[in-house]
């Protein structure tokens, strides 16, 4: 049995982060740090709507779409992913945790665990978008969350 007292919880998904505990005190939880990328990816909306991308015809039948529509958000994305990863592997290190247990939607899971596997060890995965849920409901979902043993690293 996991002690959820010696783990990060990162909530996570292309726009906004949660660092959260297991708080000391009780059994619930407590957001510690949170990031936010929101900010950059409505710059990027707005930009879109000002420099409308170029329209091109879809090669099969008669519809237009817009080129490389969606390649600044994916870009800006992953890099929020990637700054959310390093910043849980410094608390991690910072504050002597076991790993790091991941919830994200579903394709954000993967990218995130790449990007941590190097620097923590992640001991367990949920498919959920958490980011909004208030710290003490998250019990509900991350008390008999399946960790999965952690894998040598």
């Amino acid at each position: 049995m996991i002690d959820l007292r010696t783990l990060l919880f990162v909530l996570s998904d292309g726009g906004r982060a949660r660092l959260v505990r297991r708080a000391p005190d009780s059994d619930g939880y407590v957001t510690i740090e949170e990031m936010d990328n929101a900010t950059v990816l409505r710059a990027l909306k707005a930009d879109r709507a000002a420099n409308p991308a170029t329209r091109v015809f879809d090669s099969v039948g008669k519809g237009r779409h817009g080129a490389d529509e969606d390649e600044s958000d994916r870009m800006a994305k992953e890099a929020f992913v990637a700054e959310v990863a390093d910043r849980a592997a410094v608390v991690t290190r910072r504050d002597g945790l076991a790993a790091v247990f991941l919830a994200a939607p579903a394709g954000l899971v993967a990218p995130l665990q790449d990007r941590l596997a190097a620097a923590a060890p992640v001991c367990g995965t949920l498919g959920k978008d958490l980011t909004k849920v208030p710290d003490r409901d998250l019990g509900a979902w991350l008390d008999d969350a399946h960790f999965a043993p952690s894998r040598p690293g």
